[in-house]
């Protein structure tokens, strides 16, 4: 199981690097799966979009320069741009995750799974943090 992101598939401004290395690591999950597809080991990738990490708060700190008031209205606000109006979960990941290890998942590989709230799919991603 790779760990990759929608940056991978659809960027923003000023992430070159982390972009590239996330597409990176979508071609190697293809790569893999194909190469060790004979003897059963299945190769995937989940892409989190915005997920409640303190990642995403340094994120939203450093957009404002400094850390807001109010961080659950900063968090709620990043949500709201998604068709599903939050932005997700450690455990929203977790749960893919081990949807994708399981049997239940068995006929799968050289694939990633967008685990994003939508926003992949409305195909506007990158407007979302344009740069002023």
């Amino acid at each position: 199981m790779n760990n990759a992101s929608v940056q991978g598939q659809q960027s923003a401004p000023l992430v070159t690097a982390y972009a590239a290395s996330k597409g990176g690591v979508l071609s190697l999950t293809r790569q893999l799966a194909i190469d060790y597809a004979l003897q059963n080991i299945r190769v995937l990738a989940v892409c989190p979009g915005s997920i409640d990490t303190p990642l995403i708060r340094d994120a939203i700190s450093g957009d404002l320069g400094e850390v807001p008031d109010d961080m659950e209205a900063a968090i709620y606000a990043a949500g709201a741009r998604s068709p599903i109006a939050r932005i997700g979960t450690p455990e929203d990941i977790a749960n893919v995750v081990v949807f994708l290890c399981s049997d239940k998942a068995s006929f799968m590989t050289g694939e990633f799974v967008n685990v994003d709230g939508g926003v992949m799919a409305q195909g506007a991603w990158a407007d979302l943090s344009r740069t002023k």
